[in-house]
């Protein structure tokens, strides 16, 4: 009897052990899970601009509601993790949990997404913009390699550039020759010598200054930035023309991104990654321009809409700069024209859109 007992007596040990050790793995994984993570935000920019004020929150208060309230952020501004030439190794290195940059600020990163950097790349709104902006990357594996070293959460683009300037009206093609103009890109440099003016690179925060103390005449900027940045007592002129824009990226750290679960990777992937913050971006950037257009003309700055004509002579003199990209692209054995022509044809393809709207 007592050899019996025995017996039995070790599997019910046995049993009543490993269901202790699975409570207890089952209830370790279940905390695991429902701990709060704090990711660090970094923005270059201050606390007025209307990327700040309007995208970045939206998106924290989605990424907190898909996530149950476990996922939240921890919001710095104006480059205190990082200025604008720092962001990007500043993600990648993980001092940045997540942060937005200028691609421009990053020479030689990210050649094939410049494409709408392009001159004349910018016929449609900011939303416009940043809906091709985030299809090219979702339709060309060059693209989407050029974000190897991140979780890329979108791109967006600005609202169309002008020409903003101090003292000095650009009503004519000719007006532009020699004027030094701050350009955040290496395509928008090349335009702008095309054109025969001085390009100038630095951080739009620092354009205030450039222009007050006679640095730069003026910049090539969307007209959002006119609010953005405070320039409204400080510019007298703005050329309209849909001359380019530039392109921004949100990107995580790879291991930031790993902190969250499967499924609510999935969840984010889903429901807000991608095509609708881009077109959120974007969209929040042209309601800014018109809040920037109404309160520089109220404030006495003119703004300049150019004659078709003169428009077309900006177009042919930076030709050349679309085909140099295309070269580029070429020996780096992209087919760049590809990619070219499907920016176009997305573009050409809104443009269509809009004008059956208008019709019906």
């Amino acid at each position: 009897m007592a050899k019996n007992r025995f017996i039995w007596t070790i599997p019910i040990t046995t049993i009543i052990l490993v269901i202790g050790l699975l409570a207890v793995a089952i209830s370790t994984g279940a905390d695991e899970k429902s701990e709060e993570v704090i990711f660090n935000f970094g923005s270059m920019d201050g606390p007025v601009h209307v990327q700040n004020k309007e995208t970045f929150p939206y998106f924290m208060e989605e990424v907190e509601k898909l996530t149950n309230g476990r996922v939240k952020f921890r919001m710095y501004l104006g480059g205190v993790l990082g200025g604008p030439n720092e962001t990007l190794d500043n993600i990648i290195t993980g001092l940045m949990d997540v942060g937005r940059g200028i691609h421009g600020y990053n020479a030689g990163k990210y050649p094939v997404t410049a494409v709408m950097n392009l001159p004349f790349m910018a016929e449609g709104t900011g939303e416009e913009l940043s809906i091709i902006a985030q299809k090219l990357h979702d339709t060309f594996p060059e693209i989407q390699g050029e974000y190897d070293d991140v979780k890329l959460l979108w791109i967006h683009a600005a609202d169309p550039y002008a020409i903003i300037t101090k003292g000095k009206a650009v009503r004519k093609f000719e007006d532009v020759k020699g004027l030094r103009l701050r350009t955040p890109s290496e395509e928008g440099s090349r335009m702008l010598l095309s054109w025969g003016a001085t390009p100038v690179s630095l951080p739009a925060p620092d354009i205030y200054d450039a222009i007050q103390k006679g640095v730069i005449d003026g910049g090539v900027l969307p007209i959002a930035a006119i609010k953005d940045f405070n320039l409204t007592d400080i510019v007298d002129y703005v050329t309209v023309g849909y001359f380019n824009t530039n392109m921004f990226y949100v990107s995580m750290n790879k291991k930031s991104w790993e902190k969250l679960t499967p499924e609510e990777q999935e969840l984010l992937e889903e429901n807000l990654l991608g095509l609708p913050m881009a077109q959120y971006a974007g969209h929040v950037y042209d309601e800014q321009k018109k809040r920037a257009e109404e309160e520089a003309k109220a404030a006495g700055v003119e703004f300049i809409y150019l004659p078709e004509q003169e428009i077309e002579k900006f177009k042919a003199a930076s030709k050349g700069v679309i085909e140099n990209w295309i070269r580029q692209m070429d020996t780096k054995g992209i087919d760049g024209r590809k990619i070219y022509n499907e920016a176009r044809r997305l573009m050409e393809e809104i443009k269509k859109e809009k004008g059956e709207e208008s019709n019906e």
